[in-house]
This record gives C-alpha cells, sequence and structure tokens, in this order.
C-alpha cells in the first residue's frame, strides 16, 4: 500500500507524472473558468488604475508608471483574448508563465516610489503570484520569488537600503516560505479530494452495474438468492450464496431466515411488492447468525412458480459503500489532526443547538480557546511537539466534555467548544477545568507546561446565530492574553476578579 510520501511529491502534487497528468486535465476547465476572471480582473482594475494616474501628471515618476500600467493593461487583455487557445494544462502554464514575465517588471517599477501604498502592494501582489495562477508547483515557486524579489527591488531602488531594508527583505523571505508551504498544503488537499470523489463515483458506478444486471439476471448472480411464498413467507429455496452468506441452519426454514432480518425489513419480502416483471429496491441490514451485521442492497421482485405466486429476493452486500460513504463523511466534517470537529461541522451544529435552544428554553455556552505561545512551541520545539500539543487538547477535551458537548477545532491553535443546556458560569467552570488540566500536563519536547486562554460567552435570546456569541466569547479570550494568559474570562466579568 502506498504511503503519502509516496503518492505526492513535494509540491504536493501526485509523483505519479501520468496521474498528476490526469489530475489536470480534470481540473483544466475550472482553472480556465478562473484564469478568464483573473486576468480580467487584472485589466479592469488597472484601466481604474491607469486614470488615476493621471492625478500625478507632471511628475518625474508620471511617464514611467503610464508605460508600466499599460503593459499590465495590455498583458492582462492579451491574457484573455489567448486563453481559449490554452486548451491543454501545459498551454495555460505557459500563458499564466508569459503573463507573469510581462506583469512582474512592470509592478516593480509602480513601486518604486517608495509609498506606503507601494509597501503594501510589494507585500500583496506575491499572494497572486502563489495562489492564483494554476501552474506546476516549481513554476508557481519561481513566479512568487520572482514577484516578491523583483517589487522588493523595485521599492527598495529609491532608498539605499536604509535601516528597514534588510527587515523587508526577511520579511518577503518570510511570506514566500509561508506562501509556498500553502501552496503544497493546498495542492494535496485538492489531490485528495479528487481522488477520493473518483473513489466515490467508480463505488457508485459499480453499484449501478449491479442492479442492472440482478434486473436480467436474477437466479444466474452469485448473490445470496431466497425464494418465499408470498402467501405466508415460508422459505421455498435458498441459493448455494445464501446458505454461505447465511448458514445451513438458518436456511433450512421460515422461522431461523426471518431471525436474520429485522421485522420491518422481513415484512417487506411479502408485502409492497411491485407487480410482476418489474423490480423493488431497498437498502437493509442483515443480521447472518455467524458473522456480523452486513448492509445489502434487496432486490424483489414477484414471479409464479408451481402454480403459486412466489417473491424472489436477492441481497447484494454494500457493506463497503456504506463504509465509504461514513468514511468520506467523516473526512468532511471532522479535523485530521485533532479527530475534534472541524469548522463547518461546528457551525453546523451550533445552528441546530441554538433552534434547540431557544424552542425549549434552555441556555447555551460557547467557550473560544487558544493555546498560548503556540507559534513559539512550533519555532522553538518543533511542529511536531506542536502537533503534539494540539493532540493533547484534543484528548483532555474528550475526558472532560459531556456527550451533549461540542469541541471543533476552528483554526491553527483555536478552539471552539459547545456547550448545550450551559449558562455562562457553568461555561466558566469548564474553561477552568480545561485550564487547570492543561497546565497539569507534561509533553515530551516540551520544557515547561502548556497553557490556554479561554474565552467564555452565552447565546443571548432572539440571537439565530452562533457568530455574535463567538465575536464576545472572542473578545473575552483576548481580555485574558491581555491579562496575562493562563485564565478563563467570560463575556462582561471584570478580568481582575
Amino acid at each position: 500500500m502506498q504511503t503519502q510520501a509516496t503518492i505526492f511529491s513535494l509540491g504536493g502534487e501526485f509523483a505519479d507524472p501520468a496521474r498528476e497528468s490526469e489530475h489536470r486535465a480534470a481540473r483544466q476547465p475550472e482553472r480556465l473558468r478562473h484564469m478568464r476572471l483573473v486576468f480580467l480582473a487584472a485589466f479592469a482594475l488597472n484601466v481604474v488604475f491607469f486614470l488615476n494616474d493621471w492625478r500625478f501628471h507632471g511628475l518625474p515618476h508620471f511617464p514611467a508608471a503610464v508605460a508600466a500600467r499599460s503593459v499590465i493593461v495590455l498583458a492582462s487583455l492579451a491574457g484573455a483574448i489567448l486563453l481559449p487557445m490554452a486548451r491543454d494544462p501545459r498551454r495555460l502554464a505557459l500563458l499564466c508563465a508569459a503573463w507573469s514575465c510581462a506583469v512582474i517588471p512592470a509592478c516593480a517599477v509602480l513601486v518604486s516610489p517608495g509609498t506606503d501604498v507601494a509597501l503594501f502592494v510589494t507585500f500583496i501582489l506575491p499572494i497572486i503570484f502563489h495562489l492564483l495562477l494554476p501552474m506546476p508547483f516549481t513554476w508557481t515557486l519561481v513566479a512568487g520569488l520572482a514577484c516578491g524579489g523583483g517589487l522588493l527591488a523595485g521599492y527598495l531602488s529609491g532608498d539605499s537600503w536604509e535601516p528597514t531594508g534588510f527587515g523587508l527583505v526577511l520579511a518577503m523571505l518570510t511570506e514566500n516560505v509561508i506562501l509556498s508551504l500553502l501552496v503544497i498544503r493546498a495542492n494535496r488537499l485538492q489531490r485528495m479530494e479528487w481522488a477520493a470523489t473518483r473513489a466515490a463515483e467508480a463505488s457508485g458506478r459499480e453499484l449501478d452495474e449491479h442492479r442492472r444486471m440482478l434486473q436480467t439476471l436474477l437466479k444466474a448472480v452469485p448473490a445470496p438468492l431466497l425464494i418465499l411464498s408470498r402467501s405466508h413467507g415460508a422459505l421455498l429455496q435458498a441459493n448455494a450464496a445464501a446458505r454461505r452468506c447465511f448458514g445451513e441452519a438458518a436456511c433450512s426454514d421460515a422461522a431461523s431466515i426471518r431471525a436474520c432480518f429485522r421485522p420491518e425489513d422481513f415484512a417487506r419480502l411479502t408485502s409492497s411488492l411491485p407487480p410482476a416483471g418489474e423490480v423493488a429496491e431497498h437498502e437493509i441490514r442483515v443480521f447472518p447468525p455467524d458473522g456480523p451485521p452486513r448492509d445489502v442492497l434487496l432486490v424483489t421482485t414477484t414471479a409464479v412458480a408451481g402454480g403459486r405466486e412466489t417473491v424472489l429476493a436477492i441481497l447484494v452486500d454494500v457493506t463497503r459503500r456504506k463504509e465509504m460513504e461514513a468514511h468520506l463523511q467523516w473526512l468532511a466534517s471532522t479535523d485530521p489532526l485533532t479527530g475534534l470537529a472541524n469548522r463547518s461541522r461546528f457551525f453546523g451544529e451550533a445552528a441546530r443547538e441554538i433552534g434547540r435552544a431557544r424552542r425549549n428554553g434552555h441556555p447555551l455556552a460557547v467557550l473560544m480557546v487558544d493555546i498560548d505561545y503556540f507559534k513559539r512551541i512550533n519555532d522553538t520545539c518543533g511542529h511536531d511537539v506542536g502537533d503534539a500539543a494540539l493532540r493533547a487538547f484534543a484528548g483532555l477535551c474528550g475526558g472532560l466534555l459531556r456527550g451533549q458537548d461540542l469541541a471543533a477545532r476552528l483554526g491553527g491553535e483555536e478552539f471552539g467548544l459547545l456547550l448545550p443546556e450551559t449558562d455562562g458560569e457553568g461555561g466558566l467552570v469548564l474553561a477552568e477545568r480545561l485550564r487547570a488540566g492543561v497546565e497539569d500536563m507534561r509533553l515530551e519536547g516540551l520544557a515547561g507546561p502548556m497553557t490556554i486562554s479561554v474565552g467564555v460567552a452565552e447565546v443571548l435570546p432572539g440571537e439565530e446565530g452562533v457568530d455574535a456569541a463567538l465575536s464576545r466569547a472572542d473578545h473575552a479570550l483576548y481580555e485574558a492574553k491581555r491579562a496575562g494568559r493562563n485564565r478563563a474570562v467570560a463575556c462582561g466579568m471584570d478580568v481582575a476578579n
């Protein structure tokens, strides 16, 4: 079995060139639509800026700025015009690279006056070249570094490396490292999602093929086949596959085979049947005497055999498909590092809990938790220790929270907790237990104790969403940080107390 390290390259792309090409071809229509928006937006915005630049007519920098702005406008317009010709991923990447080669020097000219706005643009534009251009990772890295270096050189060209020059170079280098890591992560996640979707589609196609085959070859398929009397449900015959599934004893009489089904599911075998010649399908669960429960697709039809009406039931095992669906659902709602709920699931559960609290008149508390000095932990002890800290906090939540409570990782070292039937005071009590529990933990590789800051807020009557309560909890969290960290603060509470 391939590991993640062998599936993906350093840049987060598939290590197999053929699979990477297949992925790029599948994403090509979406990337063309995306780049059309990028080129048109660049064209429109720079036309506006071009008109705005005329306010500076007569200044020394005006001719160079107009020329540079013209290059960007023409390059963006040319990109939009040539885009339909970029039918394959390589041509699209070459078009993006050519646009970058024209735009980056022009932008360097525009930031050369060294104004505050120019500094802002200098650090914003590398984001575009890292995150918005659909090119291979190596090309993206080169374009991002070229953009950052070119713009910074243009910006510093007028001040001869005054005291801020070296700091700006370090800042630009840091930005490029962070953006490169984001590109790598995004590449991996996109390809994992694509692979999971393909697997699910393949599973769906396989099931559809099984259904079509069963409708025409009911008696020939190697799936469990039961033939029962429609009038009283007596088992008339079971094929070899059914005997292997349920056992010889269970297939010996009607009472034994009934025990392998829920009563309502077995009732479907003799009632609510389709007209002769048609097929009905239901997904049910069966319980073989000598094996684990199985999810099956129950396919039933009626036929006349020996002068009496019978029911033909075929059971297709779909346990694997169900497990895949459950796994995909888990992936979509769970943070992979900590095993806690992710941000999307948190907000979905919060909406349901707010509706339930409003109907029942019960309180609902929200906690915002932040690991103190988490960046320092990562920088000094390594990301492995940082990941261990996140998992340790998640484990603590699992031990302290009730079954009805929900803990979620909202991003980075920030967590959100949803506490149904709990008011602000109760939330503060739990927050203090969490704080004390974290302080008592000892992590390998971390010299001192880990601490957290917690903000507590209660959803107020009339509030239909959790955003306002989260904002109050976030404000209380920062009050806790300003007060020295390693403490829990409730919204409206005097920190000094």
